[in-house]
C-alpha cells in the first residue's frame, strides 16, 4: 500500500475556488421581545373585541327600534281599520 501512494500523482488544483455567499445571521428574538409582541397581539385583540362589543350593543339597540316601529305600525293600522269600521 505505501507503494501505491508513492506512484499516486500529486494533484495540483489550479482554477479558481468557487464564490461562496457569507453567512447571514437571522435576528432571534429573545424572551423579552417575545412577550412584548405577544402583549402588543393581546393589547391588539382586546381593541377589537371591544369594537365589536359596541358594534353588537349599537345593533342591538337598533333592534330594540325596529321592534317597536313595527308596534307602532300595527298599532296605526288597527286605529285606521277600527275608525274605517265605523263609518
Amino acid at each position: 500500500m505505501s507503494n501505491e501512494t508513492k506512484n499516486q500523482q500529486k494533484l495540483n488544483f489550479t482554477g479558481t475556488k468557487p464564490q461562496t455567499k457569507s453567512a447571514v445571521k437571522k435576528y432571534r428574538p429573545d424572551t423579552s421581545d417575545n412577550s412584548n409582541s405577544s402583549m402588543e397581539e393581546l393589547n391588539s385583540i382586546n381593541i377589537q373585541l371591544q369594537a365589536m362589543t359596541e358594534g353588537i350593543s349599537n345593533l342591538r339597540e337598533d333592534l330594540k327600534g325596529m321592534i317597536k316601529k313595527d308596534e307602532v305600525e300595527m298599532l296605526i293600522t288597527n286605529t285606521v281599520t277600527n275608525l274605517i269600521k265605523k263609518t
